[in-house]
């Protein structure tokens, strides 16, 4: 591969006014999800213990979790902009009653129950930029923008925590509660005027109660970005325990920026880069080549000075495999491309808290936890080979 981006799809994507909108919406939407943790964090802590911050940023991942799927086929059936702008109203009703509850030091039942309302009802804007992107992107555009929506994301985890810290700390954490909301009413509001209605969207795919779900590409799909996000959660948990257990708690930040930011130039770099034959090729190769960059961060662990190289390789082809995988769940789905996201977010959300407990439950060797995130990868990149033979086999 080499190591100059092709930068031609990118200037074709902004070159036109509707692909431009979605990539502002894309930032608008990704932004406050990076955001989001340490926000919910420091508003309830604010008078309340961390213990109950933490529960309620556990509700509202579950609660988002559980109804992911749901909200995308009303975004399906009813279409995007509608939805969001339903959703993004209640939305921003229960984050506003959490901030009121907090300042009024509401009982810690209270503050809990108010972040798992937000969640349940959080606007479906991430599956629905996806499925937009799967919309409006020409054939040959398509990879460049599901490449551009992966560095987008991996880029808000990097400045969300920052933007939010900042304003809590030199504000007040209500407005970093405040800029979130902003920016995702920006979002909505560019996703009402580029989502159309249902019928522009494939509705005359026959709907059955499994919906996307009858695809069985989809589900192979979906059992990959768990194991996937699996992976990636127990990388994130064995290094902040490597780094512990070895008494520099104050690397974790560093290093688990390092992989972000290999993912956000694998993003730019491979992201546009077709396959040179089969195209349903492309994510178990990029998911093997995952798998060799975090059995090469697990042997550099044995030599700590190594890490602040192998980690950015370890996330080096994460991105493109997340583009990939994001692309292929959008066409294995037609008509459904909303919920096919949504039950995606909703699998890799199960996949992040699977991959939290397998590290933390071998937390105390934490080279091993970075050998079995590795050996996660490999199971993913092994079942997304099951989902190309299952495509292979259609024709």
């Amino acid at each position: 591969m080499t190591a100059v981006p092709d930068v031609a799809p990118y200037r074709r994507l902004f070159a036109e006014p509707v692909l431009r909108g979605l990539a502002l919406a894309d930032a608008c939407a990704r932004l406050p999800q990076g955001m989001l943790s340490i926000t919910l964090l420091l508003v309830v802590a604010e008078h309340a213990s961390m213990t109950t911050a933490g529960l309620a940023v556990a509700a509202y991942t579950l609660g988002q979790a559980i109804t992911g799927p749901l909200r995308g086929r009303l975004a399906d059936a009813r279409g995007l902009g509608p939805v969001c702008a339903a959703f993004g109203g209640g939305y921003a009703i229960a984050l506003l009653g959490l901030l009121a509850c907090s300042l009024a030091r509401g009982p810690a039942g209270l503050l809990i129950a108010a972040a798992a309302a937000a969640g349940l009802i959080v606007p479906p804007l991430s599956p629905g930029m996806r499925s937009l992107w799967s919309l409006h992107a020409a054939a040959g555009l398509r990879q460049a923008a599901f490449a551009l929506d992966a560095a987008t994301f991996d880029l808000a985890y990097i400045t969300g925590p920052v933007l939010a810290s900042s304003l809590a700390a030199g504000v007040a954490p209500a407005a970093a509660l405040g800029v979130m909301l902003a920016l995702t009413a920006v979002a909505v509001v560019i996703v009402g005027t580029r989502s159309g209605r249902p019928s522009q969207r494939e509705d005359r795919v026959p709907r059955s109660a499994l919906g996307p779900l009858r695809s069985a590409a989809l589900r192979r799909l979906l059992v990959t970005g768990a194991l996937v996000n699996t992976a990636l959660s127990a990388t994130e948990v064995a290094l902040t325990a490597y780094v512990r257990h070895n008494h520099a708690l104050w690397a974790s930040g560093p290093l688990l920026a390092g992989v972000s930011v290999g993912s956000i130039l694998g993003s730019l770099l491979i992201g546009t880069r077709r396959s040179s034959g089969d195209t349903n090729r492309r994510l178990p190769r990029l998911l093997a080549c995952y798998t060799l960059g975090l059995a090469a961060l697990t042997a550099a662990s044995l030599f700590a000075p190594l890490l602040a190289v192998a980690a950015p390789l370890a996330g080096l082809c994460l991105g493109p495999s997340l583009a990939t995988l994001f692309s292929q769940a959008s066409s294995a789905a037609p008509g459904g491309g909303t919920e096919a996201q949504g039950w995606l977010n909703s699998m890799m959300n199960g996949g992040a808290a699977a991959g939290a407990a397998l590290a933390g439950l071998t937390s105390d060797q934490p080279i091993l936890a970075l050998g079995l995130a590795a050996a996660t990868a490999a199971a993913a990149a092994a079942a997304s080979r099951a989902v190309k033979w299952s495509c292979l086999s259609r024709r």
